[in-house]
């Protein structure tokens, strides 16, 4: 099955705009004693998907955008239909200033707080900003699945915790990620290539992203 969707993202000053095809579906491997979120669909099948995240939802470093987490988590659950809201290098306010929330939301995944951690935001701010993403999501879409990830860090402490209350606040599923990001075979090797030039030790490669999307297809049904 196969699933077509447009892609915003930016990165620096630059904006992009492309379209993806993503192939195939992927199992779905439920967390053990965790209740899966129904993610519903339209009359016609589709789910309609947010994404907003940072460089890790614009597939930074996999080898080919098919094989980023997004990419993946789309070809699992097709047909859907995504619009997405990525911008790489920068923190919750200014990737939630970017994300324009549509109506009708069947499932949103928010991946935000990697660069806050880096950056050090103020933790009442970056709280403040996600459960103020979130309240934006509910007002827009009040049945929607909502998904949201720990930082891509193994530091994340109060930024994940932070991140943790607000989800469970606006009854939605906290992944963490700090144990796939500490196996460092989800990372690197520096200088690999990949569609958007050499790669990191930092940011996932294709393991990673593959990871990544398993942790979220695992709190997910439907």
């Amino acid at each position: 099955m196969s699933t077509k969707r447009r892609v915003a993202w930016s990165v620096g000053a630059f904006a992009v705009a492309v379209s993806l095809v993503a192939v195939g579906a992927a199992a779905v491997r439920l967390a053990p004693g965790s209740a899966p979120l129904e993610v519903a669909r339209g009359d016609d099948g589709v789910a309609t998907v947010l994404v907003s995240g940072d460089s890790l939802a614009g597939a930074f470093f996999a080898t080919t955008p098919e094989q980023g987490f997004v990419s993946l988590v789309s070809g699992a659950l097709a047909p859907v239909q995504i619009t997405e809201a990525a911008q790489a290098h920068q923190t919750l306010t200014t990737v939630a200033a970017i994300t324009d929330v549509p109506s009708d939301v069947d499932l949103a995944i928010v991946e935000l707080g990697t660069n806050d951690v880096g950056e050090q935001t103020p933790l009442h701010d970056f709280d403040a900003q996600y459960g103020a993403l979130l309240d934006r999501i509910r007002a827009s879409s009040p049945e929607a699945a909502i998904v949201c990830l720990g930082t891509w860090t193994g530091w994340g402490g109060d930024y994940d915790r932070a991140i943790e209350s607000a989800c469970v606040g606006h009854s939605g599923r906290y992944v963490p990620l700090g144990s796939l990001f500490r196996d460092t075979a989800n990372r690197g090797p520096e200088g690999r290539a990949t569609f958007i030039g050499a790669g990191d030790d930092f940011h996932p490669n294709d393991l990673g992203h593959r990871a990544i999307a398993d942790a979220i297809l695992a709190v997910l049904k439907g």
